[in-house]
């Protein structure tokens, strides 16, 4: 089974969005160019499996008019996976609502995926944190630390692709488990919870990696 033949019961069950995209707003360009290429990357791969392939990136998905703490929650309830792009600003304490995103995504697996060895949180390492918190080292996260040094031409690579293969290849997995389980958004009574997944986390900066023009 795969996600091409779970689409409808997911659309049906109130799943809206196949991914959301959790990443630390700050000036550098590096991560926000992250998210965006991760997303246009993973849209263009489902649209060869499901019909209408939707990513949730906050830069895009929400509107000026909109109530943002709602609109997010929303959003993210109705995610069937989270990938979360992980520097060491996204468990800094200045970027609360990341930590709050994969708490959330945390707490939403265990009621989702009972029974199942993983999670549907799919942590991506734009940068490398010394050392990584616990929550993040132990899942099977993939490192796209040492590639970004190579600027926009990374998301150009056969190596981004097969990185993006496996984000897919997850996404699917925590699909078919949500049918299986028979497991329903239920989003009328979410709420975020009140502390961050990273609220104990002290890292030790890296030296910032000198990225080819």
């Amino acid at each position: 089974m795969s996600i091409t033949i779970v689409d409808q019961w997911l659309q049906q069950a109130g799943y809206e969005y196949h991914c959301f995209i959790s990443w630390p707003h700050t000036k550098d360009t590096d991560v926000s160019d992250c998210a965006k290429y991760v997303k246009d990357r993973i849209e263009q791969r489902l649209a060869s499996l499901v019909p209408n392939p939707k990513v949730f990136i906050d830069e895009t998905g929400i509107i000026v008019a909109d109530d943002w703490e709602k609109t997010l929650g929303r959003a993210l309830c109705r995610s069937v996976a989270m990938v979360a792009i992980c520097t060491p600003m996204y468990y800094h304490p200045a970027h609360r609502w990341c930590g709050l995103e994969w708490a959330t995504m945390q707490a939403l697996s265990a009621k989702r995926l009972p029974g199942n060895n993983f999670k549907a949180i799919i942590p991506l390492l734009a940068r490398k944190s010394d050392p990584l918190p616990q929550a993040v080292a132990k899942k099977q996260y993939i490192d796209l630390s040492r590639n970004l040094t190579l600027g926009r031409r990374f998301y150009t690579t056969n190596e981004f692709r097969e990185r993006m293969q496996t984000v897919i290849e997850r996404i699917d997995e925590i699909a078919v488990a949500l049918e299986a389980n028979q497991s329903v958004p239920q989003c009328e009574r979410f709420r975020f919870p009140k502390e961050s997944a990273f609220l104990d986390y002290e890292a030790r900066l890296q030296p910032f990696p000198f990225r080819r023009p």
